[in-house]
Parts: structure tokens; C-alpha cells; sequence
């Protein structure tokens, strides 16, 4: 009743209807920025997870290439100690025994020795250190093994794809014992047909575990856990986590090379992890997904690395601290909403009690504002003139005189001013502004008759990172166009830069007057390092292949066409190519 006293009927339904509108325009706007706000503390978290991703790959191609060395040295070493069995033991296989091998296997200081023979279409194992190794077949084992035996019991020099190649020696990729699943071994294999046998000899992996833990791609997993958001790593397998190629699997045991997690951990486990991996494996693209494991909200990531082999880096995110912050970031939103509602209200109730009693006081308030702002706009209608007719009493002083000279300067500097005007109004890109206004700047101190006609810019809006490379490339091409002209006569410095919109593609051309290039100039005048100007210590020859490069980034192309009086540049960007940040307008 109150709230009626101070209103008349129809502004109280008013201020109903306007409270309503405003509650419900506030709710908007809370909702919307509460998920912009989450949508952008994620995007954030999965830049991080990005960089993450990043450092794994890294760490994998150096552990790669330090793994590698060691393989490589382990593998020489092998070879030694097979030297130094074949000079102990006599060249036939039947007078060998097993205790002399364990002897020889502990003075070289390595795991075990066994000797290989042929038996039938076979190559087995015949006498060992290791009893497991005795009567071992090979001829059924995966990849390249028996074919390499084979190989070096016909004295040809190996050549299969995998593990290492000496002089009468093959060494096999580490992998999971045929003979002792619970082992990873190293093998390396010698004949040089003194004997009737292969030596070899073979270590196991745990110094080499203790290499990948300490330095490796493992031991980098570990501190990005300790020292960041990710709760775990999962450097998937993608062909044997997706079931695309068949695991080899003996006495229940996984072999080595046919591990679905390469590194890292896999037990925060989600049905869509399968799908994720298979889209980032086969997309390339970075993928990611919320869920709840084990009562936590988190964050997975799926990122592909570019290696040698196929790999999905998965990285999980625990979202409880962003989830926190946005909740109270929410309830202190919406204490505000609220209490900036009740001191509209009050403040619209205050207002529409004032329009009230002082309708007349305002209506003459604005009569007041109006007055003003026309004598301020006759009083710069005044300056305005004032200004012509000062161009124009100077302009009559000097024909008068008979300083046509001077006249010519003056008019020149007012046309250019205009000019200038004219750019900054009929642009709409402010980077491609700001570039054309440097390029008359410079073209006027050297000279140059500089124009340019760019039309349809209104209908599109670059972004800050499509604008940067255009200006590079218009950059470019101008700075060519100019160097192109500097040693003409200065009525033939012609220099024109023209722009459009055509077929949904965003296009420019660049004219100079001067020599024409020849057809084998224009077949390497976008090679790096390739220039036609004789002065190498100023010019790089980089401009044009810079402009090449950024273009093929947007499935673009720049060509040469050779005219009467010069030569003009055309390039062409499909505006499908500019992503996001080109829209069209109206």
C-alpha cells in the first residue's frame, strides 16, 4: 500500500513488470557468466594439461634416445662377452657343458649364456646357464628372430628392420623372455662359423628399470603428479589399448612390447575413456571430457603426440579446487545481484517520486541540455569555418603572389591530411589501418605516388592473430613494391595496393611500375634466401617466402603476374580458412 501511495496504477505495473524483468535479465546474466567463468577455468586447465602433454613428449624422445644409447652399449657389450665365450670354449657344441657357460656368464658379469643350434627346420636351444633355456624352439617366435638366425648360421649379414647389427652379430629389441615370462632380457647373438653353434649371451632389465626410473619418462610423470593439478598420467598404446592389433600374451603374462600404458598410471578408469583415446588417435586433435571417479569431479584430457609411433598422452585433473572457487564465486554473485537489485528498487521508487513532483523542473533540465548542445555544435560549425576560410585566404594570398610553389605544397599537405582521414573512415581493419597510414607516411618521405583502394573491408572483422599475419604479408609485399620503385625516375615511383572481398575469399594485389620480372625469376621468387635485387647486405631474400609460408597456413596462394609497365602480386585467402575470428557481417 505504501509503494502505491507514492505511485499512480499504471507506474506501479510498471515497476512490477520492470522488478520482474530485472530479476529475471540478473539470473541470465549470472548463469551465463557462472558457465563462461567455469568454461574458462577449464579451457585453462586443459592449456595447462597441454603443456604437460608437451613436456611428456619431450621426455619420451630424449628417454627415447638415452634408452637407445644404452640398448646400443649394452649390445656391444654383449658382443665382447660373446668373443670372450667363443675363446674359452671348444668350437664344438657337444663338448661344451652347462657348468662351463655359468662360469663364463659370472666372470663377464652378465645374467646368462646359452648356445644355439639347428635341429630340423628348427634353431634351438642346446646347452645354457639357464636350464629354462634348454630345448628351446624358436622357430614359431613373433617378429624377426628366426629369420635373423637363419641369417647369420648362412654367414649372410643380417638385414632385418628391428635390433642391432654387427659384424657376425645381431642383438634382438628388449623384450619379455620366451623362456622366462617374469623377465624383460637383451639378447645378443654371435657366429662367425668357427663354431657349430650361436653364442648367446643375455641380461636382464633391471638396470635398465633403474635408468627409465631414474631418468626417464617415468621419473618425469612422477614430479608433474607431486608439482601440479594431475592426479594421473596414461601414456596409452593405441593400437593395443583399442584392441586393433592382437597383444601377445604367454603363461598369463603381457609381452613387453605389447603393453596397453606405455607410462605412467591407468587407474582412474571412465567408460568413454576407449572413445576418447580412438578420436584423438585418429583425429590428431586434443580431446577432453568431465566426469566423477570415485566421488571426485575431474577433468580428462586426450592428447596425441607426434612421434615415431602412435601415442595418447591421457591426463586427469581433479576439478574439486575449481569447482570450490566457482561456488563461492556464485553465492558472492549472487549477494550482489541482490543486494543491487533492492538499491534499484529503492533508487527507482526515490526517481519516480522525483519525476513526479519536478516533471516541470525536468522538462526544462532538458530544454536546458538540448539549448547547449546546439549552441555547442553551431559553435563548432563556427570553428569548422573558421578553419576553411583560413586554407581558403591562404590559398588566395598565394595566388596572388604568384607563389604557385607554395600553393602546390600547401594543397598537397591538405589533400594528404584528407587522405589520411579517408583511411582511418573507410578501413575497418584497425591493424590493416595502421599499416596503410605507415605506408604513406613512408611512401611521401621517399617519394612515391602510394594508392590504394580497399573496398568490402566492412563486411568482415579479423581477430588479433589473423590481422598479424595479413599485416606480415601486406607488409611484405609493400616493402618490395617500394624497394621495386626507390631507383625509378620519381615520376614513374608508382606503387598501388588494392582489396576485396570475391567468392568468399579475401583478396589483395600489390602493383609496382618498373622492370618486369622474366619467367625464371618468378619460378624462384618465393624460395628462401632468392632475391632479385643486387644489394644481398640489405635484402635477405626472406620476404616473399615468409608471405608464401603464412598463406599456406590458410590454404592460400600468392602469384606473379608480369604486366606493360610492371609487375603485381595477387594473393587469395578463402575466408573458411580464417576459422573463428572471420565473420561474416549484416
Amino acid at each position: 500500500m505504501k509503494l502505491r501511495s507514492y505511485l499512480t496504477s499504471k507506474q506501479f505495473k510498471v515497476t512490477v513488470i520492470t522488478l520482474h524483468l530485472i530479476l529475471l535479465i540478473l539470473g541470465a546474466i549470472d548463469y551465463a557468466f557462472y558457465n563462461f567463468s567455469r568454461r574458462t577455468l577449464i579451457d585453462q586447465q586443459n592449456e595447462k594439461m597441454k603443456i604437460q602433454a608437451e613436456n611428456i613428449s619431450a621426455s619420451i624422445q630424449l628417454s627415447r634416445k638415452g634408452e637407445d644409447y644404452m640398448t646400443w652399449m649394452l649390445g656391444q657389450n654383449l658382443r665382447s662377452v660373446a668373443l670372450y665365450a667363443q675363446s674359452n670354449l671348444d668350437p664344438d657344441i657337444e663338448k661344451v657343458t652347462n657348468e662351463q657357460l655359468d662360469i663364463i656368464s659370472k666372470k663377464a658379469g652378465i645374467d646368462h649364456i646359452t648356445l644355439m643350434k639347428r635341429s630340423g627346420d628348427d634353431i634351438i636351444g642346446y646347452k645354457s646357464s639357464d636350464p629354462k633355456e634348454l630345448g628351446m624352439t624358436t622357430k614359431n617366435w613373433r617378429g624377426y628372430w628366426f629369420e635373423a638366425f637363419n641369417q647369420l648360421l648362412d654367414h649372410k649379414n643380417v638385414d632385418v628392420p628391428v635390433g642391432q647389427i654387427l659384424p657376425n652379430y645381431w642383438a634382438g629389441p628388449m623384450n619379455t623372455s620366451m623362456t622366462n615370462t617374469q623377465n624383460v632380457d637383451l639378447w645378443g647373438y654371435y657366429y662367425d662359423g668357427t663354431t657349430n653353434y650361436i653364442i648367446d649371451p643375455f641380461v636382464h632389465d633391471e638396470k635398465f628399470r633403474e635408468y627409465q626410473k631414474d631418468t626417464g619418462v617415468d621419473a618425469m610423470i612422477s614430479q608433474i603428479v607431486q608439482n601440479s593439478i594431475v592426479t594421473e598420467v596414461s601414456v596409452f598404446n593405441p593400437p593395443i589399448f583399442l584392441k586393433e592389433q592382437e597383444q601377445f600374451i604367454k603363461e598369463g603374462v603381457v609381452w613387453y612390447s605389447d603393453r596397453e600404458i606405455l607410462f605412467g598410471s591407468y587407474n582412474l578408469k571412465d567408460a568413454r575413456d576407449d572413445e576418447y583415446v580412438k578420436q584423438a588417435y585418429e583425429s590428431q586433435k586434443e580431446l577432453s571430457y568431465e566426469t566423477t571417479i570415485h566421488g571426485t569431479s575431474v577433468l580428462k584430457s586426450f592428447i596425441p603426440l607426434h612421434l615415431d609411433y602412435p601415442v595418447v598422452v591421457g591426463l586427469v585433473a581433479d576439478l574439486t579446487t575449481v569447482n570450490a572457487t566457482m561456488h563461492e564465486f556464485q553465492k558472492n554473485l549472487l549477494i550482489i545481484i541482490s543486494i543491487t537489485t533492492i538499491l534499484g528498487v529503492i533508487f527507482f521508487l526515490l526517481v519516480s517520486k522525483y519525476y513526479s513532483r519536478n516533471k516541470e523542473v525536468a522538462f526544462q533540465s532538458v530544454r536546458d541540455v538540448f539549448v547547449e548542445n546546439i549552441d555547442q555544435m553551431f559553435s563548432s560549425i563556427k570553428e569548422q569555418r573558421h578553419d576553411f576560410n583560413n586554407h581558403l585566404s591562404t590559398i588566395h594570398s598565394l595566388v596572388q603572389l604568384g607563389e604557385y610553389d607554395e600553393l602546390k605544397k600547401y594543397t598537397k599537405e591538405i589533400v594528404g591530411e584528407t587522405m589520411i582521414v579517408n583511411d582511418i573512415i573507410n578501413i575497418n581493419s584497425p591493424a590493416i589501418s595502421a599499416l596503410i597510414q605507415a605506408k604513406i607516411t613512408q611512401a611521401m618521405n621517399n617519394k612515391i605516388l602510394f594508392e590504394h583502394d580497399i573496398i568490402n573491408m566492412g563486411n568482415i572483422s579479423l581477430g588479433t592473430l589473423k590481422s598479424t599475419d595479413l599485416v606480415k604479408i601486406l607488409s611484405n609485399l609493400i616493402d618490395n613494391a617500394f624497394d621495386a620503385v626507390e631507383n625509378n625516375p620519381e615520376e614513374d615511383r608508382y606503387v598501388v595496393v588494392n582489396g576485396y572481398v570475391e567468392n568468399d575469399h579475401l583478396c589483395f594485389g600489390v602493383f609496382n611500375k618498373g622492370t618486369i620480372l622474366q619467367d625464371e625469376q618468378i619460378n624462384q621468387i618465393f624460395e628462401k634466401g632468392f632475391s632479385t635485387k643486387s644489394n644481398t647486405e640489405k635484402h635477405s631474400g626472406l620476404g616473399l617466402y615468409i608471405v608464401n609460408t603464412i598463406l599456406k597456413k590458410y590454404n592460400g596462394n600468392v602469384f606473379v603476374e608480369p604486366l606493360a609497365d610492371g609487375n603485381l602480386f595477387k594473393l587469395r585467402i578463402p575466408l573458411y580458412a580464417l576459422g573463428k575470428e572471420v565473420k561474416k557481417i549484416g
